[in-house]
Parts: C-alpha cells; sequence; structure tokens
C-alpha cells in the first residue's frame, strides 16, 4: 500500500517538473507577451481620460419631537384632516432614506434640470452630459437616430404635453435613462452611522464641473428632506392661513354692514333699531374673536413650520479637486502584465495537450 502511494507521489513530482520545464524553455516567449501586454496597458492607461473627485460632507441636526396632540394646533389640524393626535410633530427623516431620495427620479431630473457654468456659459447639465456623452460614443449616436429614432421622436412628442409636479407619474424616455445611469454612476452618497455625518461626492473629468454638481447635489438633498420633513406642518399652515382669510373677509364685511345700518339710521332711535343694532355687533364681536384666535393658530402654524425645518451643518464644503482621483496607470499596467504572463503561462501549458486532442480527432 505504501509502495502504491509512493509511486503517485513521485509520478506528482515528475509532472510538476514537466511542467517547470516547460514554462523556462518557453521563458523567451512568456516575457515577450508579458512585455506586449505591458506596453499595451501603457498606452491604455495614456488613453484613459483623467478623473476628479468632488465631495462635501454635512451633519443633519435631528430636532427633538414634542408632542402637540393637546394643543389649539392640533385642534386645528384635524378640521383640515391632518391626524397629529399621539404623534410627534415634528417626526423625523432618517438618514438611513436619505440613498431613496438620491436614487429616486424626483432627485435625477431635478438634477439634470440645474444650471451649471462651462467655459463661462450657463449650460444645463442634461446638456452637458448629452455632449460630452455624444463626443464619446459615435456607435450610441448612430443608434440613437437609427434603431431608436421612432422612440426618439416619440418620447420628443410626449415630453412637450408632459408637464411633472409632485402628484404626477413621471414620463422617463431612453435618453433619460441613460442620463439616470451616468449620474448614478457618478454620484455618491456615503452615512456614517456611527458618527452621524452624510458624505456627497461626485466624479467627473472636469475639476469645476464635479464640484459643481456635488454643490448641486448637496442643496437638492437638503432642499428634498426640508420639504419631506415640513410636509404636515406646512399643510397645517396653508389651511390656517384659508381659515384666517375667510374669516378676516366676513368679519370685515359685518363691520361694514354695521356701519351702513348706522349711516341709515342715525336719527332713529326705536328699540327695534336697538335690537337690530346689538344683534349685529354681536355678530361683530363673535366674529373679531373667531379672527383673533385664528390669528393666534397661523402664528403657531408658522412656528411649527419653523421648529420643523431640520438645519444642516457643514462640516467640508465644496472645494475644486487638486488631484485626480483616476484612472491609477501604474496599476493598470501591473494588471495587464499579470494578464500577460497567465495567459503566456497557460498557451504554454495547454498548447500541447490541445494539439494532441485535435490529432486525435481528425485520426
Amino acid at each position: 500500500m505504501n509502495e502504491i502511494s509512493n509511486q503517485q507521489v513521485n509520478e506528482d513530482e515528475i509532472d510538476l517538473i514537466e511542467l517547470t520545464k516547460k514554462i523556462y524553455l518557453e521563458k523567451k516567449f512568456i516575457l515577450k507577451i508579458s512585455i506586449l501586454a505591458a506596453l499595451f496597458g501603457v498606452i491604455y492607461a495614456l488613453f484613459q481620460p483623467n478623473e476628479f473627485t468632488s465631495s462635501t460632507t454635512f451633519i443633519p441636526q435631528l430636532s427633538s419631537g414634542v408632542k402637540t396632540g393637546g394643543s389649539s394646533l392640533g385642534g386645528l389640524a384635524s378640521l383640515a384632516g391632518i391626524n397629529l393626535g399621539g404623534m410627534e410633530s415634528s417626526s423625523e427623516f432618517p438618514p438611513s432614506l436619505y440613498p431613496q431620495v438620491v436614487n429616486g427620479i424626483p432627485f435625477k431630473i431635478d438634477l439634470l434640470s440645474a444650471t451649471i457654468n462651462l467655459n463661462g456659459e450657463e449650460i444645463l447639465v442634461k446638456d452637458y452630459f448629452s455632449n460630452q456623452g455624444s463626443s464619446l460614443n459615435i456607435l450610441g449616436t448612430i443608434k440613437k437616430y437609427t434603431i431608436g429614432l421612432p422612440s426618439l421622436l416619440l418620447g420628443s412628442f410626449n415630453a412637450q404635453d408632459v408637464v411633472l409636479s409632485k402628484s404626477e407619474i413621471y414620463l422617463v424616455t431612453q435618453e433619460d435613462e441613460e442620463l439616470f445611469k451616468i449620474v448614478s454612476k457618478a454620484l455618491s452618497l456615503s452615512i456614517n452611522d456611527k458618527e452621524g455625518f452624510i458624505t456627497i461626492s461626485f466624479t467627473d473629468n472636469e475639476k469645476n464641473i464635479a464640484a459643481q454638481i456635488t454643490q448641486i447635489a448637496q442643496t437638492l438633498l437638503q432642499k428634498k428632506i426640508i420639504e419631506f420633513k415640513n410636509q404636515s406642518s406646512s399643510e397645517m399652515l396653508d389651511f390656517a392661513m384659508k381659515q384666517y382669510d375667510e374669516k378676516k373677509n366676513s368679519y370685515e364685511k359685518l363691520q361694514d354692514e354695521r356701519a351702513v345700518f348706522v349711516d341709515k339710521n342715525i336719527n332713529i332711535s326705536s328699540s327695534l333699531f336697538q335690537n337690530k343694532l346689538s344683534r349685529i355687533e354681536s355678530e361683530v364681536n363673535i366674529s373679531s374673536s373667531i379672527v383673533q384666535q385664528l390669528a393666534s393658530q397661523v402664528e403657531q402654524a408658522k412656528l411649527q413650520v419653523n421648529k420643523d425645518t431640520p438645519v444642516f451643518t457643514t462640516i467640508q464644503p465644496v472645494t475644486i479637486p487638486f488631484e485626480k482621483s483616476a484612472p491609477k496607470r501604474s496599476l493598470i499596467v501591473i494588471v495587464f502584465l499579470f494578464l500577460g504572463l497567465v495567459f503566456s503561462i497557460g498557451y504554454v501549458l495547454v498548447k500541447e495537450p490541445a494539439m494532441e486532442i485535435i490529432k486525435s480527432i481528425k485520426s
């Protein structure tokens, strides 16, 4: 039994020796292929455009929730159809949901609709990426205006009839989807759960553009977070303002009716006149108290909106990057050299067995 195992070990050693011998005999071929692969890697690395990454870091100041279930503002909210009973008026919008906002279609549309400064000219972010993609991808342009021409025309016709808003369904064309992919690839958002800070970064071939779009993305994200947090309190404020304006107009009409009634009966002092005047003044007083109460509730609603508005503290402002973030040209050359070495060794080891298999198949 031991003799058989020793024989297998010897055969394995012989195989390893043979493989090493083959590699050594073909060392010049392996060296040539590796050098050619490295040269190709150098050429490839030199043709790769520089990329610059601009970033910013901020901390959202989370407010402490204060219950308002028993307040007059909560009663006003119930009239508006907003239920605040037992709920915190300043419900938090957790940072864990920020990536959902950034990856959402409304955010990307607003980002692409923003303007940037390119060589002293104001252009849309959408136009910048469209022009950049068309100049770098000729095949994509040909495909766009040949195979994709029907969808392009359909998308342009539909785009004329659709006005996007918060409550409407968004229409996304094929061109928009391609631009969304570019934005998603270049825009990055990271959350530090332990320290609580948020980092937004954007990568582009132009350092100034990278900084501008990073600033736009930060402003848009903070704006949308404020909108989400202020939605309930803003609805309460709108309802309070509407009720206040209606009651104020009614109150002013009652004042005018009282003045007209007194002017028409200025020389009359009958009991009937006093009764009608008393009723009108009673309505005026009631309307006045309602207007005063609504005015107070409007001020409370305004304070609630300010209280629910989150504050963002910027730790690291947006700066124009000085050094490129990519490509790592030395790493590219090393990778190509390694691939050339692996493929050349593989070819040397597989060449003879492959030729024997082909001969056996032919025979």
